[in-house]
């Protein structure tokens, strides 16, 4: 599986170079222009920065796992000795670290194009529950996310012969099944409103759609039973995908 990863990283090395050059030349040219153009102006566009080239690699992410359904090199990795898991598992990890280093980049350069010096210190007043917070919010939607877009990927490929067929396909399936567990987490999320608070791990009966006045208030809050929901489409989104790929994908 991680020769998988390696393998991956490796196709789609120069995108990710590619994306990290272009954001941090981007920003210096913003930062010349500090003193010129207003703050609002530098923070607007170094925010657009962030989110063009996170979709930009998002989208390299999507291509490859498309380019093994529908291309010609989907028949070597395939017919390799690999299971389904192992082949969705890896193609998640490398989306994961390739995002990640889009991103870690994209907000480094952003803070230093914005802030008028460089501190840190803010870093220790950081609270372990908002740390810990952020980073399953932000490992897990990633993950959560592609698992749901790959398992509609597979399913277009199989029940709709034909390459453009199927990619239409898949994005009907993706819209239209985004939004029926949406639905279902929101109503699990009424009917069950106790949370889990990260910071002081309590459990409070706090309305997870009503973000609260602060952010202290409901920062750290997780719906317990949508997060159980989740978790379980997770699974079978992922181990559907895997059996799928295993048992049903024809390449032809």
């Amino acid at each position: 599986m991680f020769k998988l990863v390696k393998y991956e990283l490796r196709a789609n090395f120069l995108t990710i170079i590619g994306s990290c050059i272009v954001v941090i030349i981007a920003n210096l040219l913003l930062m010349t222009q500090k003193g010129t153009w207003s703050s609002t102006a530098i923070l607007a566009l170094s925010g657009c920065l962030i989110i063009g080239s996170v979709i930009v690699i998002f989208i390299a992410s999507l291509k490859i796992m498309s380019k093994y359904l529908h291309n010609d090199s989907g028949y070597l990795l395939f017919t390799l000795p690999q299971s389904g898991k192992s082949i969705i598992t890896s193609r998640l990890i490398t989306a994961l670290i390739q995002i990640s280093i889009i991103v870690i980049v994209s907000f480094f350069m952003s803070y230093l194009t914005v802030a008028n010096k460089i501190d840190f210190s803010f870093l220790g007043d950081l609270k372990p529950g908002l740390i810990l917070y952020s980073i399953v919010n932000y490992v897990w939607g990633i993950i959560y996310f592609l698992t749901i877009i790959y398992f509609c990927m597979v399913i277009g490929k199989i029940a709709l012969k034909g390459k453009k067929l199927g990619k239409i396909g898949s994005f009907v399936i993706f819209i239209i099944l985004s939004i029926v567990i949406s639905w279902l987490s929101t109503k699990i999320t009424i009917l069950l409103p106790q949370n889990l608070n990260l910071s002081d791990f309590s459990i409070n009966t706090a309305n997870a759609l009503n973000f609260g006045t602060t952010a202290s208030e409901s920062a750290f809050n997780i719906n317990i039973a949508a997060a159980i929901f989740d978790i379980i489409i997770f699974i079978g989104l992922f181990m559907t995908s895997s059996c799928l790929i295993d048992k049903k994908l024809d390449l032809s």
